[in-house]
C-alpha cells in the first residue's frame, strides 16, 4: 500500500467517496450516475492537503560540555547522567543548554518552543542541577527536609505523566541516578525524593486507616505478585516506563503499610501515600493548583510547609524552584486566581518573590514582534506574583538554517515524467523509480545499488537541489498548501504540471533517511474532508444536463444550496429527499399553510424563512417514473397528484387539467403528518415501494452520524506503516502498532464516536470473517448447517489473528471466541491432515452473545445486511428441503425443487425482515440489540405469508393451500423459542448460509430490493415484474461492501480496530482499590501495555485533555471530528502527530455542517497557521482580589482556633463563630506592601472586609432559613457540609472558574455500586442529561430515566422513596409565579405580588422548578441502541426575574432612550420546560422521570437505581409535573432601552427585527466589553429581553459574569459605558458584510444564533438608544432591488410590479396600488391605496412577503 503523501490522500478520498456512493446513492441509480464524476471534485468532499515539516532546532554535539557558563562539576555530572542514559543527551538542542545555563545562573525562564522540542528537559535539567548543587555545596542544608521544587500542572493527567518521567529518571531500579548523584555530591548525600500529591494520591483523611491501608496493599500486591510470564513481562514494562511506583523494597513497603506504618525508607525515590509526604517532606512536589489550595489551608499538610519554611530560613541562598508547565492554559479570571494562590503560598512560607525561581513552559505563544514579547513578559510576571517586573529569560529556540551551501537545479521534465505512486511501492519499486529519476542529475551517484544507499544519499544531499530546498523552506515550521508549493517552487510552469511535480517531490522527500533512522523531512499532512450537505436537482426533465435511469428523469444535480434556479436551463431547483430503503426520490419544499389548506395554487418555497411555525409547512413531493401508477386501493392517507410549473416554481394541488402541459411536471403529495413533526406534510407509506415509512420517514442526502468519519479513519489507519518492532506478534499485536488519536469538542461526542467506530469496525470484520467461514463451509464434503457457522467463524477469526468482540460485565466474550476458535482450528487441521471429514464442535448455542447479534445483523438487520450487498443468502439444508417437499406432496401439493426454493427464499426474506426470526435458541434480549421491538419477534402458529407472497401465489386470505404451506414450513424449519412465549423461530440446524460472489442476484426496479431468487418471475418483496438480473454496474455499486470481503478472501489482512473513550467521564477511581482509572487503563493499552490476554487499544477518542503533552507513545496519525474552537486547539492536536523516525504523519479533520466548520473548510489557513492568542490573566479584578484576601483572613482566624476550613462544619462556624470572626476581621490587618496584595489593588484591600461580611451574613440567613441545606439525615460532623464547601458553592472564596453548580449522572453496575459518575455543570446538565435524553459512557448507551443521588438506597428506610426528601425540600423544588400578560416568571420565594415587568397583579403559577440532585439511567440499566427513542429537550436562555429599584437605574449621558442598572448578586433562572412546554413527570418516591405532563409516561419505567432492599417495582402512585431548572446569583449589567410602539416594530416573531437587533446588539456589546476589559469573551454571558408594561415598551440588553460567583467584569463596565458603546458602534459599522460574519459578530461559541445576527439591525437599535431616531426610509433603488427578488413569483401570482414608475406600483386584476418597502425597524405603516411590506420579509421570509403583497392588493 502506498504510504506517500499523494497516495495516502488519494486512499482517504476514495474511502469517503466510496462510502457515500454506496450508502447514500446505492439505491438510486439515477443519482449514482449523476454524482459519479462530481464527488471527486475538489471542494465537494475534500480540499487539497497542506504540508508542514516540524521545525528543526539547532543542536550542539557535546553542547553541555562546551558551555563556558557552567562549572566543570556540573558538566561532569550531566556527562555521567548522559552516559547512564538518564534523560540527558550528548547532542542537546541549543535552547536546552541555554535553559540550563540561565537557570543555573538563577534566572527565571519562559520556554516557548514547538511540540517535540524537548521543553521538559528545559526544566528537568535545571531541577537536577539545583538538587546536586545544594547537596554538593551545602550538605548541611541538604540534610534538611523541605520542598525544593514544586511542579504545578492544570490537570491530574499531566501530573501522572510527569511522575512517570521522574520514576524513570530519579527512581531507576538499577540505582544509576543515585549513584551518579552521590559520585557528584558525596557518598553520604541524602537521596532526592519526589511525590505526587493530587486527588489520586492514596488517600484522603486525617490519619491512616487500617482497612484502607490493607485495601491498598491488596491492590498493589495483585500487580506485584505476578505469576505467569505474561504478568511478569507486563510488570517489568510498567516499571521500565514509569507506570508503577518506585520503592527501594516494595515488599517491605507493603509489609509496613499493612500495619499502617507510613514511614518511607531513606533510599525510596518516591513517596507514595499522602501520610508519607505529610511526615517526610519530598524534595520534588508534583501537584495541581486545586490540590495546592487544599494543602495550604489544611493542618494535616502543615508540616510540609513548616519544613520548607525552615529550609528556606536556614540559608538566604536557598530558593524554591517553581515549575509551571503548559502555562498557556492559565487564562483570564481562573489564571488570576492561580496567581493569587501562588501569593498565598509565598505568604504561608513567609517569603517574597525574590526567594523563588520560576520556569514556565508552553508550546503556544505569539512571538512575531516586540509587542508580543512585551505581552509575554507581563503575563509571566502576573502569573508568578511579580510586582516589580522580573525579567524572564525567554527561549523560543533557534531553528537550523536550510541549505546555505551549493544548489543544483533539476530539469522540470524529470518531475513531469515521474509518477508519485512509483516511489510509494515496495523497496525494489522505489529503487527503480529513484534510479530513473536521479540518473544523469548533476552530482548524483545514481544508479544506486541498494535502496538503503539511495535513502542515505537523499538524506545527505537532497537539500543541495533547489526545488527540494525550497520545499523544505516553505514547509519548515508552518503549513503550505499544494497550490502555494506549486506556484512558489515552479513559478513558470502550468499549474497542473506544477501540482504533479510537487506530488513527485512529496513522494521522494520522505525517503530521505539516515542509517540510524533519522528523517530529513518529517512531514505532517493536514487534510480536510466533509460529507455532503445535501443534494439538489433541477425540476425540468427537459434540462440540457438531464439524467435518466429506469424511466425517472431529473435535471442537473448540485451539491450546494446556492442555486435557486438551474445554471443550465433556468428552471427551479429543490433539495432532494429519499426513502433510504428503496431509493425513491422526493422534492422538498415549503408552502404557505393557508394556501395548502385551501388547495390554492401556491409557490413552492426553497426555505421556510424565519417565520412563525404556523405560517409555513414543509412538504415532500414524490418524483415518479414515467410509468408510475397510483395504488388501486388507498387508505385514509392518500397519495394525490399535484402539478409543478418547473419554470415559476408554483405548484397546483387541484387542477388535473394541467397534466401533460408543457413545462408542468406531475408529482405526488401526501397529507400525512407525524405526532413528532406536525409541520411536515409527507407520506405514511412510500409511494414507490409501498413500505410503511414508520419512524424512519424520508431523509435528506446530508451526511449524518459517524460512519463517514469512521471510513476516513479506517483508511488513515490502513495507510500507516507498521511499527517495525511490533511486527511478528499477530495474536498479541494484530495491527502492528498502528495508532490514531481522535479529538472531539465534547465528552459525549467523543464517547459516541468510540462506540460507533468500534461497532462499525466489528460489523465490517464480522462480515469478512463470515464470508470466509461460509465459503469454507460450502467447500466441506458434507453439508454444514447454519447452526455451526460459529465454529467456522471462531476458527477463521483465530487463524486471521482477529480480536473481535469485547467483554461485558457478565460475559468474557472475546476470551470465549479465542478459546473456541483455537480448539476448532486445531481440530480442523487434524481432520484435514488425516483426510477425514471435519465435524464442527461448537454450535450457535456455544457462541458469545455478540456472535449471535452479528448473525442476526447479517440476515435480519434491516439494512446493510449480507443480502442487501448481494453477498450471502439462506437456503434450506438438503435434508430439510426434501422433507418439506415430501410433506407438501403428502398434503396434495406438487412442487418442483426450483419452485420450492423460490417460495422458501421469499418466505425467509420476509420473516427475517419482519420478525427477526433466526435461531430458536437465541434470546429476544439479543434480538433487541438488532431491531426495534415494535410488535415482538418470531411468528405465531397461525401467522400468514406476506401480502406480496400471497398475491404472487394467488392465494386468498384464508386459502387452504397457503395454510398447508405455512404449517409445513413451520414444522420443517421452525421450533418454539427458548423463552416459551408461544413464538416460533428458525431452527438453524435446518438451514444453511450460502456464499458465492458469482451467483446471479436480481434487483427490483420498483422497490430496489435485492434477492437471490425471483418468485414466479416477480419481486418477492413487492410483487412487481420489473425485476432483472443485476448488471455489472449495479454489482460494482456495491463494491464498498463487497470489496473488503473479496480482499479478505484473497488473503489481505483483516483489521479489527478497537476504539476506546478517553474523557473525564472515565477518570473516576479510588486509588485504594484501583491502580488506574479507566482512562489510564486505556492509555496503557494504547501504548500496548497488555496483560491477561488484553487486546491493544488502536484508537483513543478524546476531548481537549489530550491536547497537552500527556505521554501516550509516539503517533503518526491524528483525527479531528470537527474544526476546534481556536487555532491553538488545532495546533496542539495536530502537534500530537509526528513520531521520531516517521517520514509522514497525517492529520485528518472532518468538518461538520455548521457555519464555523464551513468557514474553515473554505479557508483553513487561519486555523493552520494563524498566530496564537496573546496570553493574559486577570490580576486586577476587584472581586477576585477580594475573594483572595477573604480567604487569607478566614484561614488566619481558623488557624488561631486550631481548626481549618475543610474540617469545621458550616453550621458550627455560622452559628458559633461568625460574630467572633467579624470582631477578628475588624482588627485583622494585611500590610499594603505584603506579597499578598498585588500592585494597584489598594481598593480591594480596603473593601474586602465589608464584602466578606456581607457575603457571610447572607450565608447565615440562608443557613437559618434552610438548615437542611447544611446537613443531612445522619448524625455527627461527617454528615454536615464543611465550611469550605459552603464558601465555595456561594463563590465567597476562589473558584478557579470551575462550575459551582455541578451535578452528576450516576451509573451503577449489576452489584448496585456506582460504576461511573459523570459530572456536568447544571446549566448544561438540565439539557444534556434531562430525562429522555441518551448519553454514552464507555461505549454503552443509557437513556436518562430519573433523578437519583447515591446513598438514597443504602438503608431499607430510604430505599423505596429516596426522591421524596428532595421533592419536599423547598430549596430543590421551588414554586414559580408567572404573568400571563407578558410572559414574566419568577420565584415565589421573592414574594412577587405583581409582575415587575408589566404591573399585572393577577399572577398565576407555572410548573414548579425542580433542581436535579443527580441523574440516573432509565430502569437503572443500559439500553440497546435499536430500542432507543430519544426525547430531546433543551435549556432555555438564562433569564432574570426581578427589576432594579428606581434609584438603581441611571441615565447614560448622551443616550436619550437608554438607562443603565448595575446589579450585583442578581438572580438568574435557567429552565428546561420539556417537550411543548409540558415539563417532566417525576415519581415522588423513586425519582423515575420522563418528559410529559401525563403520569402515563412513567407506565413502563422502573426505578433508576438498584438496591438490595427492594422487593417490588415502584408503582409511581404519586407523581409531580415539574420543569427542570435552577437559579444562581451573579453580577449583571442591564441596559434598558425604551421603545416607542408607534414608531418601532414590537413584533416578537422568531426572526423579527426586534429579536435580530436585540441578539446582535447583545453579542456586539459582549465582544466590545471583552476588548475594552482585555478579557476572554467566554468570561461574559449576554442576552436580551423584551418587556412591556404601563410605563411603555423596553428591550433590555444584559451582560453577566460567566464565572457564576461573579468576577466583577459586568459591573466594572459601568464606569466606561459611553466609551464601550462607542466601541460597539465601531465594531458594527467597520464591517462590510451584508448581515454578520466572522469579522464582526460570528464566532464558534455563538453558532446557535448565527441565523439571527444582523449588524445593521444592531446599529439601528443602537442609534435609537442614543438619539431616539429610527432608521431612514429605504431609497427607491433599494426597494426596487428587494422587490426584484420576488418579481417573477409575483408575476405568476398575477401581480405585476411597475419599476419604471416612481413611486413603485403594483397591479393585479383587483386594481393598482403603490407598494412601499419599509425598514423592518418601523412599526408597520398603514395608508389607503398603499401596500407596505417589511424589508425583513423580503430578506428572510419571502413566503410571508408574497402573502402580504398579494393579500394587500
Amino acid at each position: 500500500m502506498a504510504n506517500g503523501a499523494n497516495g495516502v490522500h488519494l486512499q482517504l478520498r476514495e474511502a469517503l467517496e466510496d462510502y457515500i456512493k454506496s450508502q447514500y446513492f446505492g439505491k438510486s441509480p439515477i443519482l449514482l450516475s449523476a454524482v459519479q464524476n462530481k464527488l471527486d471534485q475538489e471542494g465537494i468532499l475534500y480540499q487539497k492537503p497542506y504540508i508542514e515539516s516540524s521545525p528543526a532546532y539547532k543542536s550542539e554535539l557535546n553542547g553541555i560540555q562546551k558551555s563556558s557558563k557552567l562549572p566543570d562539576w556540573v558538566k561532569a555530572y550531566f556527562d555521567a547522567l548522559a552516559n547512564a542514559d538518564l534523560g540527558v543527551y550528548s547532542s542537546p538542542f541549543c535552547h536546552q543548554v541555554e535553559a540550563l545555563e540561565a537557570a543555573f545562573a538563577g534566572k527565571d525562564l519562559f520556554v516557548s518552543t514547538g511540540t517535540g522540542s524537548g521543553k521538559t528537559e528545559c526544566f528537568m535539567w535545571p531541577l537536577l542541577a539545583k538538587l546536586a548543587a545544594e547537596a554538593r555545596n551545602t550538605p548541611a542544608n541538604w540534610s534538611m527536609r523541605g520542598v525544593r521544587t514544586i511542579i504545578m500542572y492544570p490537570m491530574n493527567a499531566l501530573v501522572s505523566d510527569q511522575v512517570s518521567r521522574l520514576r524513570r529518571l530519579i527512581g531507576d531500579s538499577e540505582h544509576r541516578f543515585v549513584n551518579v548523584f552521590r559520585e557528584t555530591c558525596g557518598e553520604d548525600s541524602r537521596r532526592p525524593q519526589f511525590g505526587m500529591y493530587t486527588g489520586r494520591t492514596p488517600y484522603a483523611g486525617k490519619e491512616p486507616k487500617r482497612s484502607a491501608d490493607r485495601s491498598l496493599v491488596a491492590t498493589y500486591s495483585e500487580m506485584l505478585n505476578a505469576e505467569t510470564d505474561e504478568e511478569k513481562a507486563f510488570l517489568q514494562k510498567l516499571i521500565k516506563d514509569g507506570k508503577f511506583p518506585v520503592k527501594e523494597d516494595f515488599h517491605e513497603f507493603l509489609r509496613k503499610l499493612y500495619d499502617s506504618n507510613h514511614i518511607p525508607d531513606d533510599e525510596d525515590a518516591e513517596l507514595v501515600t499522602r501520610f508519607e509526604m505529610q511526615r517526610f517532606c519530598p524534595d520534588i512536589l508534583i501537584t495541581n493548583y486545586s490540590m495546592l489550595e487544599y494543602m495550604l489551608l489544611r493542618p494535616i499538610e502543615s508540616k510540609i510547609w513548616a519544613d520548607t519554611q525552615n529550609w528556606l530560613n536556614a540559608d538566604s541562598n536557598n530558593k524554591l524552584l517553581f515549575v509551571i508547565d503548559e502555562a498557556h492554559m492559565y487564562r483570564g479570571s481562573a489564571g488570576g486566581e492561580v496567581s493569587f494562590l501562588i501569593r498565598r503560598l509565598f505568604h504561608r512560607l513567609g517569603i517574597d518573590r525574590s526567594r523563588v525561581q520560576f520556569i514556565l513552559t508552553t508550546a503556544s505563544m505569539p512571538n512575531k514582534n516586540e509587542e508580543d514579547r512585551r505581552v509575554i513578559q507581563t503575563f509571566a510576571n502576573d502569573l508568578t506574583a511579580s510586582d516589580d517586573g522580573h525579567e524572564f529569560h525567554y527561549l523560543a529556540g533557534q531553528q537550523e538554517e536550510i541549505g546555505s551551501g551549493r544548489a543544483y537545479d533539476i530539469p522540470f521534465d524529470r518531475f513531469t515524467k515521474a509518477h508519485p505512486e512509483s516511489f510509494e511501492g515496495d523497496n525494489a519499486e522505489r529503487l527503480l523509480a529513484l534510479n530513473k529519476f536521479w540518473e544523469g542529475i548533476i552530482d548524483s551517484p545514481a544508479p544506486f545499488s541498494t535502496d538503503n544507499s539511495a535513502y542515505q544519499w537523499l538524506y545527505d544531499h537532497l537539500v543541495d537541489y533547489v526545488p527540494f530546498r525550497e520545499l523544505f523552506k516553505l514547509c519548515r515550521g508552518t503549513t503550505a498548501s499544494l497550490q502555494e508549493l506549486a506556484q512558489s517552487i515552479f513559478p513558470g510552469a502550468e499549474l497542473e504540471d506544477a501540482f504533479h511535480a510537487v506530488g513527485v517531490m512529496l513522494a521522494i522527500a520522505p525517503l530521505a533517511r539516515s542509517g540510524s533512522g533519522s528523517v530529513l523531512f518529517p512531514a505532517r499532512m493536514h487534510m480536510l474532508f466533509r460529507g455532503i450537505k445535501g443534494v439538489y436537482a433541477c425540476t425540468n426533465p427537459e434540462c440540457s444536463c438531464a439524467h435518466t435511469e429506469n424511466g425517472l428523469t431529473l435535471g442537473e444535480v448540485y451539491f450546494t444550496d446556492g442555486n435557486l434556479t438551474c445554471k443550465k436551463c433556468g428552471s427551479t431547483v429543490y433539495e432532494l429527499y429519499n426513502d433510504r430503503r428503496c431509493g425513491s426520490i422526493f422534492f422538498r419544499g415549503f408552502v404557505l399553510k393557508q394556501d395548502f389548506d385551501d388547495r390554492k395554487r401556491t409557490y413552492l418555497w426553497h426555505y421556510p424563512g424565519m417565520m412563525n411555525e404556523n405560517e409555513v409547512q414543509e412538504i415532500h413531493l414524490f418524483v415518479p417514473s414515467a410509468d408510475y401508477q397510483l395504488p388501486e386501493k388507498q387508505g385514509k392517507n392518500k397519495i394525490q397528484p399535484c402539478y409543478l410549473d418547473v419554470c415559476s416554481g408554483f405548484v397546483d394541488f387541484s387542477d388535473d387539467s394541467l397534466d401533460g402541459s408543457p413545462g408542468i411536471r406531475k408529482l405526488y403529495y401526501g397529507e400525512f403528518t407525524t405526532k413528532a413533526r406536525p409541520d411536515i406534510l409527507t407520506f405514511s407509506t412510500c409511494p414507490h415501494c409501498r413500505h410503511e415509512l414508520g419512524k424512519r420517514q424520508l431523509t435528506s442526502f446530508s451526511t449524518r452520524g459517524n460512519q463517514s468519519f469512521f471510513n476516513l479513519i479506517k483508511a488513515q489507519f490502513a495507510a500507516q506503516p507498521a511499527v517495525p518492532e511490533k511486527v511478528g506478534e499477530p495474536d498479541r499485536l494484530p495491527n502492528e502498532g498502528r495508532k490514531i488519536l481522535l479529538f472531539s469538542d465534547s465528552r459525549q461526542r467523543a464517547a459516541k464516536l468510540a462506540r460507533d467506530m468500534s461497532d462499525a469496525s466489528d460489523a465490517t470484520v464480522a462480515r469478512q470473517l463470515a464470508a470466509i467461514a461460509i465459503d469454507r463451509m460450502e467447500h466441506e464434503v458434507s453439508e454444514q448447517s447454519m447452526n455451526y457457522i460459529y465454529d467456522y467463524f471462531a476458527m477463521v477469526a483465530v487463524e486471521h489473528h482477529v480480536q473481535i468482540f469485547h467483554d461485558s460485565e457478565n460475559e468474557k466474550q472475546r476470551e470465549r471466541l479465542v478459546e473456541h476458535g483455537g480448539i476448532a482450528s486445531k481440530n480442523y487441521k487434524r481432520a484435514k491432515s488425516r483426510r477425514q471429514e471435519y465435524h464442527p464442535r461448537f454450535s450457535i448455542d456455544n457462541a458469545p452473545t455478540q456472535m449471535k447479534e452479528q448473525l442476526l445483523h447479517f440476515y435480519c438487520g434491516g439494512y446493510n445486511t449480507l443480502i442487501d450487498s448481494a453477498i450471502s443468502w439462506i437456503e434450506p439444508t438438503d435434508e430439510a428441503k426434501w422433507n418439506a417437499i415430501d410433506a407438501l406432496e403428502d398434503a396434495g401439493i406438487d412442487v418442483s425443487e426450483e419452485e420450492f426454493m423460490e417460495l422458501f427464499n421469499a418466505w425467509i426474506l420476509s420473516t427475517c425482515d419482519n420478525a427477526v426470526i433466526l435461531g430458536h435458541t437465541i434470546k429476544d434480549t439479543t434480538r433487541e440489540k438488532v431491531r426495534p421491538n415494535y410488535v415482538g419477534y418470531g411468528v405465531t402458529k397461525d401467522s400468514k405469508f406476506s401480502t406480496s407472497i400471497r398475491k404472487i401465489m394467488e392465494w386468498g386470505d384464508n386459502d387452504p393451500i397457503s395454510a398447508k404451506w405455512n404449517r409445513i414450513l413451520r414444522e420443517t424449519f421452525m421450533d418454539e423459542g427458548s423463552e416459551s412465549n408461544g413464538k416460533y423461530y428458525i431452527d438453524l440446524s435446518r438451514v444453511k448460509p450460502c456464499f458465492d460472489l458469482s451467483h446471479t442476484w436480481f434487483r427490483c426496479e420498483h422497490c430496489s430490493e435485492l434477492t437471490p431468487y425471483m418468485l414466479k418471475g416477480k419481486c418477492p418483496n413487492c410483487q412487481r415484474e420489473s425485476i432483472h438480473p443485476m448488471t455489472d454496474a449495479e454489482i460494482s455499486a456495491l463494491d464498498f461492501w463487497r470489496k473488503p470481503i473479496n480482499d479478505a478472501l484473497q488473503g489481505e489482512p483483516i483489521r479489527a480496530i478497537d476504539t476506546e473513550e478517553h474523557t473525564a467521564q472515565l477518570s473516576h477511581k479510588d486509588q485504594r482499590d484501583e491502580l488506574w482509572s479507566k482512562t489510564e487503563q486505556y492509555e496503557l493499552r494504547f501504548q500496548d501495555f497488555l496483560q491477561n490476554g488484553e487486546a491493544p487499544v488502536d484508537i483513543l477518542s478524546s476531548t481537549t485533555t489530550m491536547e497537552v503533552g500527556i505521554d501516550i507513545g509516539s503517533l503518526v496519525a491524528v483525527g479531528l471530528r470537527n474544526i476546534p474552537p481556536m487555532r491553538e486547539n488545532y495546533q496542539q492536536r495536530a502537534g500530537r502527530a509526528g513520531r521520531r523516525g516517521s517520514s509522514l504523519s497525517t492529520i485528518v479533520t472532518f468538518c461538520e455542517d455548521g457555519p464555523h466548520d464551513s468557514l474553515y473548510f473554505s479557508n483553513p489557513v487561519p486555523m493552520f497557521r494563524g498566530d496564537p492568542r496573546k496570553p493574559w490573566i486577570d490580576v486586577r479584578s476587584e472581586k477576585i482580589v477580594q475573594r483572595h484576601l477573604g480567604m487569607v483572613a478566614l484561614q488566619a482566624y481558623l488557624q488561631l482556633k486550631g481548626n481549618s476550613l475543610d474540617v469545621i462544619p458550616a453550621i458550627d462556624f455560622l452559628d458559633e463563630n461568625l460574630q467572633d470572626f467579624f470582631g477578628f476581621l475588624d482588627t485583622f490587618a494585611i500590610d499594603c506592601m505584603s506579597i499578598l496584595v498585588p500592585i494597584n489593588s489598594q481598593k480591594a484591600l480596603r473593601s474586602y472586609k465589608s464584602s466578606l461580611k456581607d457575603s457571610l451574613s447572607v450565608l447565615k440567613l440562608k443557613r437559618d432559613a434552610h438548615p437542611e441545606l447544611f446537613e443531612s439525615d445522619g448524625s455527627g460532623d461527617s454528615s454536615k457540609k464543611t465550611f469550605l464547601d459552603a464558601l465555595y458553592e456561594e463563590g465567597i472564596i476562589p473558584t478557579y472558574s470551575f462550575p459551582k453548580n455541578v451535578v452528576s449522572t450516576y451509573i451503577s453496575g449489576i452489584d448496585g455500586k456506582v460504576k461511573y459518575q459523570v459530572e456536568r455543570g447544571l446549566d448544561v446538565a438540565i439539557g444534556e442529561y434531562a430525562p429522555g435524553r441518551a448519553i454514552v459512557v464507555d461505549k454503552t448507551t443509557y437513556q436518562i430515566g430519573g433523578l437519583y443521588y447515591p446513598g438514597g438506597g443504602r438503608t431499607e428506610q430510604t430505599a423505596y422513596s429516596p426522591a421524596r426528601a428532595f421533592i419536599q425540600d423547598a430549596s430543590y423544588c421551588k414554586n414559580i409565579s408567572t404573568c400571563t400578560e407578558c410572559g414574566w416568571f419568577g420565584l415565589d420565594e421573592d414574594h412577587p405580588h405583581k409582575c415587575p415587568f408589566c404591573g399585572n397583579d393577577k399572577l398565576t403559577h407555572m410548573l414548579p422548578m425542580l433542581r436535579p440532585w443527580g441523574f440516573a439511567p432509565r430502569d437503572a440499566k443500559a439500553i440497546e441502541q435499536a430500542q432507543l427513542s430519544e426525547e430531546y429537550t433543551a435549556t432555555q436562555q438564562p433569564l432574570y426575574s426581578t427589576l432594579p429599584d428606581a434609584d438603581d437605574v441611571v441615565a447614560i449621558k448622551g443616550y436619550s432612550n437608554t438607562k443603565m442598572a448595575v446589579r450585583p448578586n442578581q438572580r438568574i433562572i435557567m429552565l428546561n420546560k420539556g417537550i411543548g412546554d409540558k415539563g417532566f413527570t417525576i415519581c415522588c418516591d423513586c425519582g423515575a422521570a420522563m418528559p410529559g405532563d401525563d403520569p402515563s409516561v412513567l407506565k413502563d419505567i422502573m426505578r433508576p437505581y438498584r438496591s438490595k432492599f427492594l422487593r417490588t417495582r415502584c408503582k409511581h402512585n404519586e407523581t409531580k409535573n415539574v420543569n427542570l431548572g435552577y437559579d444562581f446569583i451573579t453580577d449583571m449589567l442591564v441596559l434598558e432601552i425604551a421603545l416607542d410602539r408607534q414608531q418601532v416594530s414590537m413584533d416578537l416573531a422568531k426572526n423579527s427585527w426586534l429579536n435580530r437587533a436585540g441578539q446582535s446588539l447583545a453579542e456586539a456589546l459582549r465582544l466590545s466589553a471583552c476588548q475594552e476589559l482585555d478579557i476572554e469573551f467566554t468570561e461574559l454571558v449576554t442576552g436580551f429581553r423584551v418587556r412591556q408594561n404601563q410605563k411603555g415598551d423596553f428591550i433590555d440588553i444584559y451582560l453577566y459574569d460567566s464565572l457564576s460567583s461573579g468576577a466583577g467584569y459586568a459591573v466594572s463596565i459601568e464606569a466606561s459605558i459611553q466609551q464601550l458603546l462607542i466601541k460597539t458602534r465601531e465594531l458594527l459599522s467597520s464591517c462590510t458584510c451584508d448581515s454578520a460574519c466572522h469579522k464582526c459578530l460570528k464566532h464558534y461559541r455563538n453558532q446557535y444564533v448565527h441565523g439571527l445576527l444582523d449588524r445593521s439591525a444592531a446599529l439601528d437599535l443602537l442609534t435609537w438608544a442614543e438619539k431616539g431616531v429610527r432608521s431612514p426610509m429605504l431609497p427607491v433603488y433599494e426597494q426596487r432591488n428587494l422587490l426584484q427578488s420576488v418579481e417573477q413569483i409575483l408575476q405568476f401570482s398575477g401581480v405585476h410590479i411597475d419599476f419604471n414608475h416612481e413611486p413603485i406600483e403594483a397591479k393585479s386584476f383587483h386594481g393598482r396600488k403603490r407598494i412601499v418597502v419599509y425598514p423592518a425597524m418601523w412599526a408597520r405603516p398603514t395608508e389607503k391605496n398603499m401596500v407596505f411590506v417589511s424589508d425583513s420579509y423580503l430578506k428572510y421570509a419571502k413566503p410571508y412577503a408574497l402573502k402580504t403583497i398579494v393579500g394587500g392588493l
